[in-house]
């Protein structure tokens, strides 16, 4: 294995269940801008002060990115002009980016903005916003440029970040109204699946034809602490059928072998429903919500990759409280194999910057331990 390839071999073997010299470096999601900040005042350098600095400064394997913001839209380009409506109390109303009118804080503290009216309640309104959903948009694919160079000359994984189906309906019609039109509006909804899987299927196979994705990450964020918000037969009528088709072409046309599922809460019941549809790894698996991976993986052997499932709350607890939960969960499931460690959603404020140093190295120290006696 060649250095300029490692950590793309390294990634898929581990996700693959093949043989790998130890397991992706990972070791939570990411981290709050409160928490970095926290961290300033403990001790972080000043120059780590983002999301991405705070990867490289912590070690984690490289990989090329493909971000398409998924988390905030479906996959809107160009944005909206934000234009600020009025304020109430100690908040805004604007028009956000992404089309939908939103109340945030005037303080800008990280919280999800509270959606008032999203971009898309009819047919009509679909079609206004669907010149914006266009694959062939000028400068969709050129902002992109970065990872596709990383992919190029560092050999990283190139991970392709979009925006899931579920997530698709989400941030188009909000998630009230997309309840309601579950049975009031099946054919709008259709119709947005049909242009959601000939969207990706044109971005990313554009994409390929310079560099083929290794990963595609799909962001749900369907499930809550009592489940999911849909059930598996609206998934199977609303989402299967097009997960299979887009997931078949990009498996068997491109080439691309993993695709993964980002949804918080506790999606138990989903699980069967996703491996079905062509997902081969999933997270974060929140403890909160009552997830265990170590119940999961014994349920499912070896039928997808699980990444994340520490609990993060334990972090913020003494030393002793976090060498107990990374004992649990990170030697088991290394012994299963497909596992990546890390906490079971971004790292918050209320952990300190010693603990997180003392969580992230002792989860390496187990990682080590456990290759150094497989390959002895």
């Amino acid at each position: 294995m060649t250095h300029s390839n490692i950590f793309r071999n390294r990634y898929i073997s581990n996700v693959l269940f093949e043989p790998v010299d130890r397991a992706w470096r990972h070791e939570a999601m990411g981290f709050w801008d409160e928490t970095i900040t926290r961290w300033q005042g403990e001790g972080l350098p000043a120059e780590v002060n983002d999301m991405a600095t705070a990867f490289v400064f912590n070690g984690f394997d490289w990989q090329a990115p493909l971000i398409f913001e998924p988390d905030l839209h479906p996959g809107i380009y160009p944005l909206f002009e934000e234009e600020e409506l009025r304020e109430q109390g100690d908040t805004i109303i604007k028009r956000s980016q992404y089309g939908s009118i939103v109340q945030v804080p005037k303080d800008g503290h990280s919280t999800p903005p509270h959606v008032i009216e999203a971009p898309v309640s009819d047919a009509a309104s679909w079609e206004r916003i669907k010149s914006r959903m266009d694959p062939s948009s000028k400068g969709r694919i050129e902002e992109q440029e970065y990872g596709l160079q990383l992919a190029e000359t560092e050999g990283w994984p190139l991970i392709a970040y979009i925006c899931g189906l579920f997530g698709t309906h989400r941030h188009l019609l909000g998630v009230e109204p997309l309840m309601y039109a579950y049975y009031e509006k099946e054919e709008l909804l259709h119709e947005i699946s049909r242009h959601w899987v000939y969207m990706w299927k044109e971005i990313l196979g554009t994409i390929a034809q310079r560099h083929t994705p290794d990963v595609v990450y799909l962001w749900e964020d369907m499930c809550g602490k009592s489940g999911p918000i849909i059930g598996p037969h609206t998934f199977e009528a609303f989402m299967t059928p097009y997960y299979q088709e887009l997931i078949g072409f990009l498996r068997k046309e491109l080439g691309i072998q993993v695709f993964s599922v980002d949804t918080d809460g506790d999606c138990t019941v989903l699980i069967e429903k996703f491996v079905e549809a062509g997902v081969n790894m999933l997270l974060p698996f929140e403890v909160q919500a009552g997830m265990d991976v170590l119940e999961v993986r014994k349920k499912w052997p070896d039928q997808f990759a699980i990444w994340g499932g520490i609990d993060k709350r334990e972090l913020a607890k003494d030393k002793k409280a976090i060498e107990k939960e990374v004992m649990r969960v990170v030697p088991p499931m290394l012994g299963m194999g497909g596992y990546i460690p890390g906490i079971d959603h971004l790292v918050p404020p209320d952990v300190s910057y010693e603990n997180w140093i003392f969580y992230r190295d002792l989860v390496r120290d187990v990682v080590d331990k456990h290759y150094r006696i497989k390959d002895g």
